[in-house]
């Protein structure tokens, strides 16, 4: 018995939107998770922050089974966007 594969979900225009910017904050995120940990520790937090970088790419990946998930949620993308605000604040606050 033939059975074909169903049809692809289309995106919308808000799905997309929460895609970009969830493509925008991860490596932002990242990066300021590193230079947090090098301001805070030099070279061991630059480590640091480079295996916490590592280990909240693979965190999202598990969860959602995908990095970018055709069904984000825009709950998601905001707890990520809070969670970069933090750092980066978190960083200004350690270099000035």
């Amino acid at each position: 018995m033939n059975q074909q594969a169903p049809a692809p979900v289309p995106t919308t225009a808000s799905q997309d939107a929460l895609a970009a910017t969830l493509g925008a904050l991860m490596p932002l995120g990242g990066g300021l998770l590193v230079a947090l940990g090098y301001a805070w520790l030099d070279v061991f937090g630059l480590v640091l922050g480079v295996a916490g970088a590592v280990g909240w790419a693979f965190w999202w990946r598990n969860k959602h089974q995908s990095f970018f998930p055709k069904d984000l949620r825009g709950g998601s993308v905001g707890g990520i966007g809070a969670l970069v605000a933090l750092i980066t604040v978190l960083l200004f606050v350690s270099v000035s």
